[in-house]
């Protein structure tokens, strides 16, 4: 008989939380955030919940946040740390596509797969900004369409060089987060997991439905890439204190006085004399933006204040706690409430989440002792580890790929 299909979850594994005013937090240790000691903890930690994986996310720039610290790991050199000394559970490495060679990348990751009998994977992501081009001596940001065509020809190199090592059937997982065109498209052709943000978990669903038919259409065979919603857990006793928690957290890191400028920035239009515990004016807003590097974020902030009425102080302090990186779906609750609206999501068609907890490893201990508990009294989340790699623990059968000439 076979087993019926449970919940998948990601962990990202970021520093000392996701929250931006995380480090601020008494149960917080700022030097964790470059001590290897923590990382395999916070690993360990979310391999006794059976997680599917853990992630570090990454840009080629120093953060311009100075109330953040900036310093982090690499993540292909902190992960294989990180692989060495845990057993099961599968472990993600942000790359730029824009500034790094796939050849080399291949072979990297290629070893860190083989170290770990399969754990590996790779988030491949199209970077935007001005820092990391100018890390790379170029004037100005890349273009959208220039950072896709790089992201393509990266993801067929890696393919050429796992091939060329003996490597094709078992290449390392491929892991993409783009939600424009181009990023679906991308995703279609070469993606065996996507990362969704979003105002709403459900967002997921609609793209999950429109990359899996790119997928088809690209000659790819298999249900398409397992799109995963990304969720931000705050988690308490009772669903009062959970909100306190949320309060807390996003008062210890209190947007500055640039945030509404750097929202404005990010939508297209000065912010300056809106009132700023008001909506975002939405219809007066540009449908086109010059620049493609926030066009997901500026979609995401109109849909902030459209359908979950925030104000435009509310939005600025969304986007400044996520490090101006992304938004996501903010879930705030008891552990009951966590568990039962992860469940319900579950069923609804959902097949997993990338979790972002606020703090670590403080709230995934709390999420590991008491929310893992009651998914499994669900029947949502598994008990233990029925194989031993990451495609196996997230039910992907290696998907066959159209035939490609390899390049000499």
């Amino acid at each position: 008989m076979t087993a019926a299909p449970t919940m998948k979850l990601s962990l990202n594994l970021s520093g000392v939380g996701r929250h931006a005013g995380a480090w601020r937090d008494e149960v917080s240790r700022p030097g964790d955030v470059v001590d290897v000691e923590h990382y395999v903890r916070v690993a360990r930690l979310a391999e006794e919940g059976r997680f599917d994986s853990v992630f570090v996310a990454d840009s080629p720039v120093l953060g311009s946040d100075p109330t953040v610290p900036p310093l982090r790991f690499e993540p292909l050199t902190l992960l294989a740390a990180v692989a060495a000394r845990t057993e099961r559970i599968g472990v993600i490495a942000t790359v730029s596509s824009s500034y790094n060679d796939a050849e080399t990348v291949a072979r990297r990751v290629l070893s860190i797969d083989r170290i770990s009998g399969g754990r590996a994977a790779l988030n491949v992501v199209a970077s935007a900004g001005a820092g990391p081009a100018r890390n790379f001596g170029l004037a100005d940001r890349l273009g959208h369409d220039d950072r896709y065509a790089l992201a393509e020809d990266f993801l067929t190199g890696l393919r050429r060089v796992w091939h060329q090592l003996g490597a094709a059937g078992r290449e390392p997982l491929i892991v993409q987060a783009g939600s424009s065109e181009a990023g679906r498209a991308l995703a279609g052709r070469h993606a065996d997991v996507v990362y969704a943000g979003g105002v709403r978990a459900h967002d997921s669903l609609e793209l999950a439905t429109d990359v899996a038919e790119r997928a088809r259409q690209a000659g790819r065979t298999g249900p398409g890439p397992l799109v995963l919603p990304g969720v931000i857990p705050f988690v308490a006793d009772t669903d009062p204190e959970a909100l306190e928690l949320e309060a807390h957290l996003d008062a210890l890191h209190a947007p500055p006085e640039d945030a509404i400028e750097r929202l404005g920035g990010i939508v297209g239009a000065d912010l300056s004399g809106v009132d700023p515990d008001g909506p975002l004016p939405v219809a007066d807003l540009p449908d086109e933006l010059d620049h493609a590097a926030g066009a997901s974020l500026a979609t995401l902030a109109r849909r902030l204040s459209t359908e979950l009425r925030l104000s435009v102080r509310q939005i600025a302090g969304r986007l400044h706690a996520g490090a101006f990186g992304n938004i996501q779906t903010r879930l705030v609750g008891s552990a009951d409430t966590v568990a039962e609206t992860l469940a319900r999501w579950f069923r609804e068609g959902v097949p997993g989440f990338n979790l972002l907890l606020p703090r670590q490893p403080a709230d995934l201990e709390y999420f590991v002792a008491e929310v893992i508990p009651r998914l499994r009294r669900l029947g949502v989340h598994r008990t233990s580890y029925e194989t031993t790699t990451l495609a196996g623990h997230l039910g992907l059968a290696r998907q066959t790929l159209p035939e490609r000439t390899p390049h000499a």
